[in-house]
């Protein structure tokens, strides 16, 4: 049974980055420390001022879900494209001095990412 269901999901492995048998969440599998997929993956080269027409939460959503993962004073935010994915990217200083960079999709809200600098 395993081995049917694995042919079944090679296909949108080859789209989505997940051949995992097991995977309910094609698309939130960690490559290298980055989301391999994220919700919006806008299609080739698009203006910068394109970009929050295209992002279903707004900036003041984003910009708490990241504070909620990385307490602290945001230093730096934006909306762009990495890796191909729409994302709100932060930079906050949390009670240790720290910067910790944030990215949150710009689709869902969820958290992609947290680094500490």
């Amino acid at each position: 049974m395993k081995t049917s269901r694995l042919l079944l999901l090679l296909p949108f492995a080859v789209l989505f980055g997940c051949a995992s048998p097991d995977c309910d969440k094609c698309g939130e599998h960690k490559e290298g420390g980055k989301t391999s997929v994220g919700s919006i993956r806008p299609a080739g080269k698009v203006k910068e001022t394109e970009l929050p027409a295209l992002a279903k939460i707004s900036y003041n959503d984003a910009l708490k879900a990241a504070l909620a993962a990385a307490p602290g004073s945001p230093i730096k935010g934006e909306l762009e494209v990495e890796e191909g994915t729409l994302m709100y990217s932060f930079e906050i200083v949390g009670a240790d001095h720290k910067v910790t960079e944030v990215e949150i999709d710009a689709g869902n809200g969820k958290v992609l990412e947290i680094e500490k600098e």
